[in-house]
């Protein structure tokens, strides 16, 4: 059964989820574009892509329990206008809802995991990266059968007339808020030691600090989210549910569209927006062309060409504090 367009939660969801994936389809396509013109795809774009097709069915999944689901609706307004298979479609939905998010933060977040194994590939940032990305795996997943196991059986999810028990669903999506801010930090947090060592002045220290840290924009969406728990009603959770679900849908999005940013230099006209920012990088430093002591590049452009990636690259090394050598840092 269609449920009609009536109140501003529905329109508020469809348009949200609408920008979502249109936000986050636009600049993985950007993303793509920029390195097929520069150094080619590779494992962090595929992760990408994969976090772009779940949150795109996180976002489809919205809108179906919008008009299918009654979503915006209270609950017993649900039943009465438009029965229990209204009401049935919406828990399905939610339940749908929390292991497709899950997916989609799995994905994005491994894939920052693999840009900084490709942009810093020293054993140190691997091993991190690696642990790290361990833990984000074993959340998720167990997310995903919390969500499963949450009622059981697992038709009580939908029909609270069935007999069971159901566990506490407020301290099970509090909890799954939490480890993802935790999550976050430490994902934002380990590339920092790394660009702190470059031989290179304080401001682009910052500069390249800020584009690695420009997801810190998530935590906003994703504290203003976990506040909003307190007030929902998970008796009436199709009314009361709203903005949270929102904003629960708006998070990965925003992951994904900012995780590609860093990436987008090649689209720019290099000669107009990032050579005045970095030429003086180039200045009094020595070429070093030894690229097998295991290094990586901070890649500086000073090339007069649009394409960023030239064959034109100046090397800046950083004082590594694994076994006493220096090694450089490669910056796409």
């Amino acid at each position: 059964m269609r449920v009609p367009i009536e109140n501003s939660g529905q329109v508020s969801i469809i348009a949200a989820s609408s920008v979502s994936m249109f936000l986050a389809t636009l600049l993985v396509a950007l993303r793509l574009m920029s390195k097929r013109m520069s150094v080619g795809i590779d494992h962090s774009d595929y992760c990408i892509v994969l976090g772009l097709v779940f949150n795109t069915a996180l976002h489809i999944d919205c809108i179906l329990m919008v008009i299918h689901g009654g979503y915006g609706f209270h609950t017993l307004e649900i039943f009465s206008r438009f029965g229990p298979d209204t009401a049935t479609f919406f828990f399905k939905g939610i339940m749908a809802f929390a292991m497709i998010w899950n997916a989609t933060v799995c994905f994005s977040k491994l894939s920052v995991l693999l840009m900084y194994t490709a942009l810093i590939p020293v054993q140190s940032m691997i091993r991190w990266a690696q642990g790290i990305g361990l833990f984000i795996i074993m959340w998720n997943i167990s997310n995903i059968f919390g969500a499963f196991l949450i009622c059981r059986p697992l038709a009580r999810n939908w029909d609270v007339t069935v007999p069971g028990t159901c566990g506490s669903q407020p301290k099970f999506y509090f909890s799954m808020g939490i480890m993802n801010i935790i999550a976050d930090v430490a994902l934002i947090a380990l590339p920092m030691p790394y660009l702190y060592k470059l031989r290179m002045s304080m401001q682009k220290k910052l500069v390249a600090m800020g584009m690695l840290s420009i997801g810190v924009i998530t935590w906003v969406i994703a504290i203003y989210r976990q506040t909003t728990l307190a007030d929902v009603n998970f008796e009436d959770m199709t009314h009361s549910g709203v903005l949270t679900t929102i904003l629960s849908g708006l998070e990965p999005s925003v992951a994904i569209a900012l995780a590609c940013v860093p990436l987008l230099r090649p689209l720019m006209n290099s000669r107009h927006i990032i050579r005045p920012l970095l030429s003086d990088l180039s200045k009094n430093l020595p070429y070093n062309s030894n690229r097998q002591r295991g290094g990586l590049f901070f890649r500086v452009i000073i090339s007069n060409h649009i394409s960023p990636f030239s064959e034109r690259l100046h090397e800046y090394p950083m004082e590594n504090m694994e076994h006493g050598i220096t090694t450089d840092y490669r910056c796409y």
